[in-house]
């Protein structure tokens, strides 16, 4: 599955989401990768810096 990570105006808090879902900004968001699930892109979306990430309560159902 394709994720993406999308961030706020005060760019301290970031969302990820699955390329599909419905709640995904069209602006604000770049391209994380394609991983397993939604705990793999967690894992790395902190270890490339996003350490405030946290999962999108839609996509994480």
């Amino acid at each position: 599955m394709i994720y993406y990570i999308d961030f706020y105006i005060d760019g301290k808090t970031y969302e990820i989401h699955q390329a599909d879902c419905n709640h995904i900004p069209r602006e604000h968001k770049v391209y994380l990768g394609i991983y397993s699930n939604l705990d793999v892109a967690l894992i790395n979306a902190v270890s490339k810096g996003y350490k405030k990430a946290y999962l999108c309560k839609s996509c994480n159902i």
